[in-house]
Order: structure tokens, then C-alpha cells, then sequence
């Protein structure tokens, strides 16, 4: 695994992590209806969250083509 590849997995574990944090915030934080009859939740959080945890499977699933592609060249006879 080379710099670049350990780079992209610490960067994806922090993503992952902090938009399960965000749903947690989403589903901890309290929904109540204001004086106008709206419903007041913090769906931005619920946005950011499904943002981030998508470009993380999105994210992984590049890095583990990336190692395929670079254990495949390593493999090569005179490859360099």
C-alpha cells in the first residue's frame, strides 16, 4: 500500500465516521413543531450524513480498485 492509498483510507475512515456521527446527531436531536405549524428537524445533518457515507462506499470502492491495479502491476515479471 503506498502513500497516496493510506491517504485515501484515513481520509475515508474520517468521512465514515463523521457522517455516522451525523446521523447520530440527526436521530438525538429533537423534532418539535414551531408556532407556524412546521416541522422542525435538522435535516441537514441527515443531508450531510448520506452525502458523506455515499462518497465513502464511492470512495472505497476506488481505493480497492486502485490496490487491484497496483498488486496486478507489482506482480508483473520486470516491472519496475
Amino acid at each position: 500500500m503506498n502513500t497516496g492509498q493510506k491517504i485515501l483510507f484515513r481520509a475515508l475512515g474520517v468521512t465514515t465516521s463523521m457522517s455516522v456521527l451525523l446521523v447520530l446527531y440527526y436521530n438525538l436531536s429533537p423534532n418539535y413543531v414551531d408556532d407556524e405549524g412546521f416541522l422542525v428537524e435538522e435535516f441537514w445533518a441527515l443531508g450531510l450524513a448520506s452525502l458523506g457515507l455515499s462518497s465513502s462506499l464511492l470512495g472505497l470502492l476506488i481505493l480497492v480498485v486502485w490496490l487491484w491495479v497496483s498488486s496486478r502491476k507489482a506482480k508483473k515479471p520486470g516491472n519496475r
